[in-house]
């Protein structure tokens, strides 16, 4: 009874849409105030770095930040730099500093709010205007969504708007612009090309796409790579670095291949990704909804690699979808999987320790007179436990994902109309 009343109050709050804006407007408010008081991220700063000191690699989100970098300079005069900016506790930030981080973090929060309306015209051409408010709330109020986008802020986000945007193109069979946002997706981010063949068997088989958008749903995402090889490699001058080490803005693959000398080859993750692609195609040509193709590939690729905790922003708003629009019974599982992600990187990381000798979360971390708190969690951190703790998460984490694809994967075979 308890649950019924929950639910049909939930229903009544949603059916307005007053409410619904005041709730988004008021979230919003709290994630840019978030944005301006948080220290930077260790990612945030290297992208900084790279805005005033140059980058071999001219990543389109480098060229975004230094304009906001610009626009900061240009509003407050300020002479200090980014340095002073990430070496500085959030309690002694001035007025200055505390705009820099705003900027810097406005792109992303923008972002992230893109998503959320994405989401909600997705829905509302798949289902009720009701489900369509729930489905961008369980995304934009996720406190998980605020730590990746706006806490940590990097440019995942970016691609993950695009390729929910072609997602959205491609449902309205719209497959020229889907291929072209699928395509920049990928030129700002690599991972998007990862989804490709879930795509165009969606197209092909569910959507009946004639044989020349079949074809550009290649071609484009093609150009994409193109694209996203030539700012990565701007010399002509070929370097394993963007592929094998880690980057805000390049997509490490050694997920995909290991990479040795003299000789590299295919990974055991390379094979399970190919395994299930072979899978998706033999028994789930005529799967309902998209995200039966997507979400697999992404949480397979989760399991065979050690995630950063922003990569989980690629899969969350399919994650999002799946929850409101097939299985509400898998909320718990989503619940589960973000916070195995939370707590396996928070030891793995230091407690989000950041340049400022701060955690993102405001909690000193180094300083001469750490309060309690801070000494229990660093006492944890440089213990034993911690050391049994962390596998233990991962696993677990692992565990997880592989659960959740094989659960979606689960329904390829229910009977489904025609």
């Amino acid at each position: 009874m308890r649950r019924k009343f929950i639910v049909n109050r939930l229903s009544a709050f949603l059916s307005g849409r007053m409410s619904f804006l005041v709730l988004m407007a008021a979230a919003a408010a709290l994630k840019l105030v978030i944005s301006a008081v948080v220290p930077a991220s260790h990612d945030l700063r290297n992208i900084l770095i790279s805005v005033e000191f140059g980058s071999d690699q001219s990543s389109p989100w480098v060229a975004l930040e230094a304009q906001m970098f610009e626009f900061w300079r240009s509003v407050t005069h300020s002479t200090q730099s980014g340095a002073d900016w990430w070496q500085t506790p959030p309690p002694a930030m001035s007025m200055d500093l505390r705009l820099l981080s705003l900027f810097l973090r406005l792109p992303t929060f923008v972002f992230d709010l893109a998503i959320a309306f994405t989401l909600y015209f997705t829905i509302l051409r798949l289902a009720s205007s009701r489900e369509a408010k729930l489905v961008t709330l369980l995304w934009f109020l996720n406190p998980f969504t605020t730590f990746e986008i706006e806490m940590l802020s990097v440019p995942d986000v970016a691609a993950t708007f695009l390729t929910l945007v072609a997602v959205f193109f491609l449902l309205r069979k719209r497959e020229i612009l889907a291929g072209l946002f699928l395509a920049a997706g990928i030129a700002v981010k690599l991972y998007p090309i990862l989804l490709v063949p879930p795509i165009l068997l969606y197209a092909r088989e569910r959507l009946e796409t004639r044989l020349r958008s079949q074809v550009l749903l290649v071609l484009l995402p093609l150009c994409g790579l193109i694209a996203y090889l030539g700012w990565v490699f701007p010399t002509g001058k070929f370097s394993l670095a963007p592929f094998t080490d880690y980057s805000p803005i390049t997509q490490p693959m050694t997920v995909m291949f290991v990479f040795g000398y003299p000789v590299h080859y295919i990974s055991v993750a390379s094979v399970a990704l190919v395994t299930f692609y072979f899978a998706i195609w033999v028994f789930a040509k005529r799967a309902i909804w998209i995200t039966d193709t997507i979400l697999p590939v992404l949480l397979v690729y989760y399991t065979f690699f050690n995630p950063y905790p922003q990569y989980f922003v690629w899969a969350l708003p399919f994650l999002t979808l799946d929850v409101i629009l097939v299985r509400r019974q898998r909320l718990p599982l989503l619940a589960l999987l973000l916070a195995l992600a939370f707590g396996a990187w928070f030891t793995l990381s230091a407690a989000y320790l950041t340049p400022s000798g701060y955690s993102l979360f405001l909690f000193p971390l180094e300083a001469a007179n750490l309060p309690w708190y801070s000494q229990m969690i660093n006492s944890f951190l440089r213990s034993n436990s911690a050391e049994l703790v962390a596998p233990l998460l991962f696993s677990a984490l692992y565990a997880t994902t592989l659960i959740y694809a094989l659960d979606v994967a689960r329904g390829w075979f229910a009977l489904k109309p025609e």
